[in-house]
């Protein structure tokens, strides 16, 4: 793992914070190709960087990948009435 100055680690919790989606903005940006790959990037970078976690960075990016390569589509959320 490497070891990166708290500078660095406090700069990439930030952009994290700033890019991902909360409750409040989740049903306006959740479709929103370019808010969830960014959002997907931030938390690689905080994998990496915080706990040297190679495998989900990956997945992260994988995700990133897919949302702009539009694989990934956001799915309405269940009717009330659903049976599910």
């Amino acid at each position: 793992m490497n070891k990166w100055d708290e500078d660095t680690i406090q700069l990439a919790q930030k952009l994290n914070k700033r890019l991902k989606i909360d409750h409040i903005d989740w049903h306006k940006l959740k479709g929103k190709k370019i808010n969830r790959s960014a959002e997907l990037i931030s938390a690689a970078l905080c994998q990496l960087l915080i706990a040297g976690n190679e495998e989900d960075a990956i997945n992260y990016l994988e995700e990133s990948i897919k949302w702009l390569k539009e694989i990934n589509k956001d799915k309405p959320c269940p009717s009330k009435h659903s049976s599910f």
